[in-house]
């Protein structure tokens, strides 16, 4: 049976989650959505396909909602998606169960899986409080924990319900998403460069939407930012960072995946 994985992976723990299920369910066939989602129309025929991203701000990044908005699949294929997330995923799931069904599209299955921190932002107040309410969260596993049953589900196709969390966690994520997703828009115009960055231009392969370019051997940022940490951590110098970062946190990327795997368009 055919089956396509696209993913969207900033700092490679979703990649890196990808490449494991891939050969667990026989298939080579991964598809970076960073790589993808400017298409005007994505088609896919595979039989199964899935779906693997980061949780953002409680929910799923802009660039996975837009590559669905441009999906195009045929016949009706067993559809999987897979949230790896550091605090809470809330509706993240039902999010993007939504979405698909815009596009007419069924979402068999959906799980949450727990990563490693890959974001420096500070938690503010609000944070502590929509985490605290979760009482699912003690319950969330790691991808490797997690591999042999998402792996078995997907090749049997079972039915499984999107995970998600409580209740109330639920709905204040949702709220507080769209909040979130503005404001990262932009983040990126906050950035600061140290003296430490030497022109490489390593911030600028990993952008997933292209969001920097290089004036004089110096970052420049606009304002169509993911706020996915790509350019932070992958920079070899640690030259970038923003305001609203901890600076007790220490630079992050997945430590079985190289820097290479994530340029675009390599």
């Amino acid at each position: 049976m055919n089956t396509t994985i696209f993913y969207f992976s900033a700092t490679g723990n979703s990649l890196h989650f990808a490449k494991q299920l891939a050969n667990r369910i026989n298939t080579q066939d991964l598809v970076s959505i960073s790589e993808v989602f400017e298409q005007d129309a994505i088609q896919c025929s595979s039989e199964r396909i899935g779906v693997i991203f980061p949780v953002f701000a409680w929910g799923p990044p802009r660039i996975v909602i837009e590559f669905i908005n441009k999906l195009q699949v045929r016949g009706n294929p067993y559809v999987f998606a897979i949230a790896t997330c550091v605090g809470i995923p809330a509706k993240t799931l039902i999010t993007i169960e939504q979405a698909l069904e815009n596009k007419s599209i069924k979402l068999s299955a959906g799980f949450v899986i727990k990563a490693p921190c890959s974001s420096l932002a500070k938690k503010n107040a609000l944070d502590h409080i929509v985490i605290g309410l979760d009482r699912k969260r003690r319950k969330l596993k790691t991808g490797e924990e997690r591999l042999e049953e998402i792996a078995s589900v997907v090749n049997k196709q079972i039915a499984h319900k999107p995970e998600s969390s409580s209740w109330l966690a639920n709905r204040l994520g949702t709220f507080f998403h769209a909040y979130g997703v503005d404001f990262f828009k932009t983040a990126s115009q906050d950035f600061k460069v140290s003296e430490k960055c030497t022109g490489c231009g390593t911030c600028v392969r990993v952008c997933p939407r292209a969001n920097i370019t290089l004036s004089y051997g110096n970052p420049h940022f606009y304002d169509n930012c993911e706020f996915c940490h790509a350019c932070i951590q992958w920079c070899p110098e640690f030259a970038i960072t923003h305001p609203n970062f901890d600076t007790a946190l220490k630079q992050y990327t997945n430590p079985k995946v190289r820097v290479n795997e994530l340029i675009i368009n390599a």
